[in-house]
């Protein structure tokens, strides 16, 4: 064998080794590759099944093997283990219970893991009382959300439970609910955040999301919310065109406008109020001690320095207006206002409201 050959069987041999250590870290990377994390089963609720029993029930969990409930044991003061349900299973009765008695479950999902029960973290709290037809404490079976008459524009608040919650399977004329706190939550907090008190606070980004109330036992409602930015609106639900220079105003410095707008309307601070104008030497005073002020002062400067008929910007909490004088005594003018709430409907020089939440209806 000459060296050709000779050189020729040691490139391929340096080939074959390399393709075998390549195929055997492949293996490696996948048999250490980490499983996906199993979640905790969705739609967790507990109903009255009897006077003695109540039922459990579950959604399906991603990549679950199988499911733990947990009740609270009052003894231990904290959940025990009592029943673990199989891959299929998306309910369990709890029998043999006291009647007029209050339960609290748990539910979590598990995966098989060489051979060992790898367990979700524990889902939400769901409770319900066992109690006969004529019982007065009973438990959550419908909750009704609507919209705060008062703020039919603007930001939707004041989500409630309706006053007549019914119970389950029960003739008594006046029921109390176990417990009638509502678990608040938003599909998407980066258009519309909620406080456990039910109100609803629109952010910065247009969009739908829902928002859901969860009653003590599970039972939930969400509506549908459709956050619109009227700080930036293709029209104005109250101003016609009919002011030549808030129509210059508009059209000219339409985004230094709403650059403003949105700014003060977004970053509202009740104990905040003052006026932002520039003076003789082209110095602008009365910047209000916000986050990120410095990202509007163009836009201000803007409209000051090159629209002379704006003389000054008003802020305060969850509202920016603009005064605008049409002659040099200062004798004609009018104010341009953008606010969150509604209450400014019936004054001709309002634009908008700020943010408002439409198509508000049950789902």
């Amino acid at each position: 064998m000459d060296n050709k050959q000779k050189w020729g069987k040691a490139v391929q041999m340096i080939s074959l080794l390399f393709l075998a250590a390549v195929i055997s870290c492949g293996f490696s990377k996948n048999a250490m590759a980490k499983p996906k994390p199993v979640m905790p089963p969705e739609n967790v609720s507990v109903q009255m099944k009897s006077a003695t029993s109540l039922k459990i029930k579950w959604n399906k969990s991603e990549n679950a093997d199988g499911y733990i409930i947990y009740k609270y044991n009052k003894r231990a003061k904290k959940y025990v283990r009592v029943h673990t349900a199989k891959k299929n299973q998306r309910s369990w009765v709890d029998k043999n219970l006291k009647t007029g008695k209050v339960y609290q479950y748990k539910v979590a999902s598990y995966k098989m893991v060489k051979g060992k029960k790898k367990r979700s973290r524990k889902s939400y709290e769901v409770s319900a009382i066992t109690h006969k037809k004529r019982s007065k404490k009973v438990n959550a079976l419908i909750i009704s959300l609507y919209a705060n008459s008062e703020n039919e524009m603007g930001i939707c608040s004041d989500l409630l439970i309706s006053d007549d919650v019914l119970g389950e399977d029960t003739k008594a004329s006046d029921p109390v609910v176990i417990s009638d706190k509502l678990v608040w939550s938003s599909s998407d907090e980066s258009i519309a955040k909620v406080d456990q008190n039910g109100r609803v606070t629109a952010m910065e980004k247009e969009g739908t999301c829902y928002i859901t109330a969860r009653a003590h036992n599970g039972v939930k409602e969400k509506i549908k919310m459709n956050i619109v930015n009227y700080a930036r609106p293709k029209s104005f639900p109250y101003y016609r065109g009919e002011y030549k220079y808030v129509n210059i105003m508009l059209t000219d410095y339409r985004e230094n406008v709403f650059n403003i707008a949105t700014y003060f309307t977004v970053n509202k601070n009740e104990d905040v109020w003052g006026t932002i104008k520039m003076d003789a030497e082209g110095n602008i005073t009365g910047y209000p001690d916000f986050d990120n002020i410095a990202e509007i002062e163009e836009d201000i400067r803007t409209i000051l320095a090159n629209f002379p008929l704006v003389t000054e910007i008003f802020y305060s909490s969850e509202r920016v207006e603009f005064l605008m004088k049409y002659n040099k005594y200062g004798s004609s003018y009018c104010r341009i206002d953008y606010c969150i709430d509604d209450d400014m409907s019936d004054d001709v020089n309002t634009i908008a409201p700020h943010w408002a939440a439409v198509n508000f209806s049950p789902m």
